[in-house]
C-alpha cells in the first residue's frame, strides 16, 4: 500500500469518525431527539457495544505485536 492510499483511507475514517460523533454521540450524551426510555436503552447498548469492540479490537492488536 502506497502512502497515497493510506492517507486517503485515514482521513475517510476520521470524517467518518468525526460525522458519526456529531449525530450519534451528542444527541445520547443530551438525549435529546429520543421517543422513550426503551430507544434510549437500545442506543445505549448500541454505543457501549461499539466502545467494547473497539476496545476489544485494541486489546487483539496489542497482543499480536
Amino acid at each position: 500500500m502506497n502512502e497515497k492510499v493510506l492517507i486517503i483511507s485515514i482521513l475517510a475514517l476520521l470524517g467518518i469518525g468525526f460525522v458519526s460523533i456529531l449525530f450519534i454521540v451528542v444527541p445520547w450524551v443530551s438525549h435529546l431527539g429520543f421517543a422513550g426510555w426503551k430507544r434510549l436503552l437500545v442506543d445505549d447498548g448500541l454505543i457501549i457495544g461499539a466502545i467494547l469492540l473497539f476496545v476489544f479490537g485494541f486489546y487483539m492488536n496489542t497482543r499480536m505485536h
